[in-house]
């Protein structure tokens, strides 16, 4: 949930600018948290105000108050701290002072020392103008803050220049003596910025329409960009919060204008965090900018919302942001070693609850397309009012280390082979060592998560209280063993070295994976009418699905690690019987009774041998999909069973 602070005011007094002086100068911020935890500083972006900050602020989000004391802090020209709107004569308006980021890092750095008592930060973070400051501020403090998230980029000097001259150049701007809005100018500033802050495809696909918001796209440029300026901007400030954008340039600070010798004087860690279709701040920028970073890791965000991913635009992006990701440096896996292996995790709820709820991904799911949300959240199975919740990314999902996102050696075809093991070694680090968590109450996951819920009380027996395996096994039987060959045999797969997406390979992959997922009764292709035809669903949901947001390597990957699975390879020599009867986690245990990869049968004959387990078949037509988010009615049934097992002594 989003938190809700007073805002407060520091006056600084006098005080010096790059273009002269504020005789009064004001910086607005909020606080959330107790003062006592690492200090996070959060400030804001060009058209932001500190309220549009609690899309990362708030309990279960990035910046979450229980965990750190954050500080927003509004940027000089924002509306809230010093600006030619609210600065009395004679600095008011178009009088108003050059102020530069530097001169607003400054302020806030008062901010903090003097006001707040700070004497360390733990973390600046910032989307667009708020990122650049973040720049300036290692440059400027590097001996009082420990970590970054920041890009830069001088391309931006020439694409700011066009909503500038829309409003300078508007007849009712009056070179910033206006007595009423300069309604004409902000509009035509609002228009000419627009298009910049989404990517072509975006546009493409008519993303303005916001799933029916808006009717038109110049509705949406007349509400969203026209109406949002007008709204809550003064026309003066516009102008002077783009001028301190413009000037931008880290390395003015103290290190003359040589960019590569700035970056390479940074002693902060960094996260650069640029979005693949932006048009602002490119990804090739910040690739650059890494070149001279000596301590930073680079995530682009793989997203068509261009600029506006990083600014809390869409669910899904969010969640990618927040994702938090665990370096475990060199790591041994079944098929060899990773040199740096990442794990991706999300947390809700209360870190001090000793009811640990551990939920890891299946296949084909991502942290950052929601998967797991089904069942976690406030009123649902994995209620974090009740629970600690942490969900896990899988090794090869594309978040957590994969064929896709590792540098050679080991990239591509050349990604180790992982085992489910490895998976549950790797989560447990971040639990004891990361999060530190002593004990879990309950794994919980549905098909390979499922495997791992099964695999975890044999891995470490003492550590898990409680499983909950929901259309999966303990092991994968050899009728599992399918939906590979069409990918590998494929035309455009190259035996993994393909240089752009093996479109022939994943569309085939898809279709034969779609047969095994639903019961053979299924007869709904057209899911609530959404789909007119059988080859319409196949072609979005399951083509669609796999080529919009996976990677051929990595799904080859993941499903070898699916195909390996067997408890009993771990400790008892494959003797499958006696590894069931070995876990000493109670287990509810919940197959689909259409499941056609894991048939209740199999799920029948393992609850046989364990030795407190409660076997519960999900009532459904929908396959083993009914273990997931597909059919709300299956949701309704697995959330009862999960609630009733977690509350039982």
């Amino acid at each position: 949930m989003s938190q809700v602070a007073e805002i407060q005011y520091y006056h600084h007094g006098r005080f010096r600018v790059a273009g002269g002086v504020l005789p009064d100068a004001i910086t607005a911020y909020q606080t959330f948290g107790d003062p006592k935890n690492p200090v996070v500083v959060f400030p804001t972006c060009y058209g932001g105000k500190l309220d549009s900050q609690s899309y990362m602020v708030g309990e279960d989000k990035a910046l979450d108050p229980r965990k750190y004391y954050v500080v927003t802090l509004a940027l000089f020209s924002n509306g809230e701290s010093s600006s030619p709107s609210n600065t009395p004569a004679p600095y008011n308006g178009p009088y108003f002072p050059t102020v530069t980021y530097e001169d607003n890092v400054r302020a806030q750095y008062a901010v903090l020392t003097k006001k707040l008592g700070v004497k360390k930060v733990f973390c600046v973070i910032g989307f667009s103008m708020g990122a650049q400051q973040v720049n300036v501020f290692v440059e400027s403090n590097d001996d009082f803050t420990e970590a970054l998230q920041a890009y830069y980029c001088p391309h931006n000097q020439c694409f700011l220049e066009g909503p500038k001259a829309a409003l300078s150049a508007s007849k009712d701007f009056l070179d910033g003596h206006y007595k009423s809005t300069p309604q004409h100018g902000i509009r035509a500033f609002g228009r000419a910025y627009s298009a910049w802050a989404y990517s072509q495809a975006w546009f493409a696909k008519k993303g303005y329409l916001f799933d029916g918001k808006y009717t038109s796209l110049n509705d949406f440029l007349r509400e969203d960009w026209e109406g949002g300026f007008l709204e809550g901007w003064d026309a003066n400030d516009l102008l002077t919060l783009l001028n301190t954008w413009q000037m931008g340039d880290v390395s003015l600070i103290r290190d003359g204008g040589y960019f590569a010798n700035c970056l390479g004087a940074i002693r902060a860690r960094g996260l650069i965090m640029p979005c693949k279709t932006d048009l602002y701040f490119t990804p090739e920028d910040s690739q650059n900018e890494m070149k001279f970073l000596n301590n930073a890791k680079l995530v682009i965000i793989d997203s068509e919302w261009g600029h506006m991913s990083g600014g809390g635009s869409n669910v899904h992006d969010d969640e990618f942001i927040k994702e938090e990701y665990y370096h475990h440096g060199r790591f041994k896996v079944a098929g060899g070693v990773l040199p740096d292996a990442v794990t991706a995790y999300q947390t809700y709820g209360d870190p001090s609850n000793d009811k640990v709820i551990v939920f890891p991904t299946c296949y084909g799911a991502k942290l950052a397309l929601g998967s797991q949300d089904y069942l976690v959240g406030e009123g649902k199975a994995l209620d974090p009012n009740k629970y600690f919740v942490v969900t896990f990314a899988l090794f090869c999902n594309g978040e957590s280390s994969s064929p896709s996102n590792t540098p050679a050696p080991y990239g591509g075809p050349y990604f180790p082979f992982v085992s489910y093991e490895d998976n549950i070694r790797a989560q447990h680090a971040v639990l004891t060592k990361h999060l530190g968590v002593r004990k879990i109450f309950s794994v919980v996951g549905f098909s390979m998560g499922g495997q791992q819920a099964y695999h975890w009380p044999v891995v470490f027996p003492d550590f898990v209280e409680r499983f909950v395996s929901i259309c999966s096994s303990a092991r994968t039987s050899p009728h599992n063993q399918w939906a590979k060959a069409a990918m590998l045999a494929s035309k455009d797969f190259a035996d993994g070295h393909y240089q752009s997406t093996p479109q022939h390979g994943i569309r085939a992959f898809g279709r034969v994976y779609s047969a095994w997922a639903y019961g053979q009764t299924v007869t709904s292709w057209n899911f609530a009418n959404r789909y007119p035809d059988l080859n319409s669903f196949l072609r979005e949901r399951w083509e669609g699905g796999y080529v919009n947001n996976w990677d051929a390597n990595d799904m080859i990957a993941l499903l070898t690690t699916w195909q390996k699975g067997d408890i009993s390879i771990i400790r008892d020599g494959g003797d499958y019987e006696k590894a069931l009867k070995s876990i000493k986690a109670k287990g509810l245990i919940m197959p689909s009774k259409t499941d056609l990869y894991f048939p209740p049968e199999d799920s029948e004959t393992e609850v046989s041998h364990l030795r407190d387990a409660k076997l519960h078949v999900i009532p459904s037509i929908w396959g083993h999909v009914a273990g997931g988010s597909a059919n709300p009615p299956d949701v309704v049934f697995i959330t009862e069973k999960i609630v009733e097992f977690l509350q039982t002594p």
